[in-house]
């Protein structure tokens, strides 16, 4: 039992940083993060760590927005749940005018 539960738990580490890899990666190919390397340097009394301040320019992110729509994103699951849905509402209107056509019918005659 001892042995089952460390495989488990395992596959299931592994498959939770793969998770987050792959998270991290389509980030960096569309461009909505980029790793930048720390920098740390060390003075003999104490130790700083410099930020780069970055500023984002009106033109860059108008690049940047012009870059994803010639691109596009396109989530597959999103669009599967927009079908799903407007699937579900079509057979539910379908069954709901049966159902008032039925009762439409037995009162009036």
């Amino acid at each position: 039992m001892k042995k089952f539960i460390v495989k488990i738990l395992v596959i299931g580490l592994l498959l939770f940083l793969g998770a987050l890899f792959g998270v991290q990666l389509m980030n960096e190919e569309l461009g909505i993060s980029h790793p930048v390397p720390l920098q740390v340097e060390k003075e003999e009394a104490s130790a700083t760590i410099n930020v780069k301040e970055q500023t984002i320019t009106k033109n860059e992110l108008v690049e940047k927005r012009q870059s994803v729509e010639e691109v596009g994103r396109f989530n597959f699951f999103s669009d599967l749940g927009n079908h799903i849905a407007a699937g579900l509402n079509y057979v539910s209107r379908a069954v709901l005018s049966q159902i008032m056509s039925f009762v439409d019918n037995v009162l009036n005659g």
